[in-house]
Parts: structure tokens; sequence; C-alpha cells
């Protein structure tokens, strides 16, 4: 579907509806990328790493770069 079509659709959609639409592609984008999905970061915080040293660590070294 081009954009010339698509973007006026968009912009009826409510407030909720959109952010839903952009959660999507942003989703769409880290898979296309490789990278780590909000979905699979909220399932590694439920597993109690959020309290880990080891999880610490690692977050310290990629604040600092």
């Amino acid at each position: 579907m081009p954009l010339t079509v698509l973007v006026p659709f968009l912009k009826e959609l409510s407030r909720s509806d959109k952010l839903l639409m952009l959660e999507n592609l942003v989703s769409e984008l880290l898979k296309e990328l490789g990278l780590v999905t909000l979905d699979t970061q909220s399932k590694v915080a439920s597993q109690g790493l959020y309290d880990s040293f080891e999880a610490a660590a690692v977050l310290a070294k990629v604040l600092a770069e």
C-alpha cells in the first residue's frame, strides 16, 4: 500500500490506535534489524534479572558507551 493512501487513513485513527500502530511498526523494525523487541525485554525483566549484579554490570557498560 503506497504512503499516499496510508497516511490519510492513519490520520483518521484515534490516538490509542495510532500508538498501537506505532508500537507495531517499531516492533517490526526491531525484528528486521535483529534487535531485542519490547516483548522480549519484558520477559527478561520478569525473570528477575533487574536485581542481578551481572545485569547491572551490563547496563553500566552500555550506558558508558
